[in-house]
């Protein structure tokens, strides 16, 4: 007996993930401290403590995705890595492009903003695929 989820409920347990909140909450880990930096006056010994916090949510990330794929089956496994896969090239065109606008003196993208875009190319690739495999 075939059973059909329906699209919503697809998206929930992708977005469910424990690496996809792990991925979602270093995302915002980043973007939080960029801005701290950018508006507050730190001191010293918080400064370094609170730049490394986007660096431990980014490992964590990476260890939750490794542990949740190796479990996955074959199809899934397939899908999870395509996505990494796609991500990564779109991550490698995007940083020439950014290069290009920084040379055209149009925008200079700092590391931060690729680290945010690589995130979230990623969870649309994921998404997208998931999706279409189903």
């Amino acid at each position: 007996m075939t059973t059909y989820c329906s699209w919503s409920s697809r998206v929930t347990n992708v977005m469910t993930r424990p690496f996809v909140l792990w991925g979602i909450a270093a995302l915002a880990t980043s973007s939080t401290v960029k801005w701290i930096f950018n508006h507050e006056e730190l001191h010293s010994p918080a400064r370094p403590m609170l730049g490394l916090l986007p660096a431990l949510m980014a490992v964590l990330f990476v260890v939750a995705f490794v542990k949740d794929v190796r479990k996955l089956d074959e199809m899934r496994r397939r899908i999870h890595l395509q996505a990494a896969a796609i991500s990564f090239l779109l991550t490698v065109i995007l940083t020439f492009v950014f290069d290009g606008l920084k040379s055209a003196g149009i925008y200079r993208a700092t590391l931060s903003d690729l680290d945010t875009a690589t995130m979230l190319i990623w969870v649309a690739t994921l998404v997208f695929l998931s999706l279409r495999y189903r």
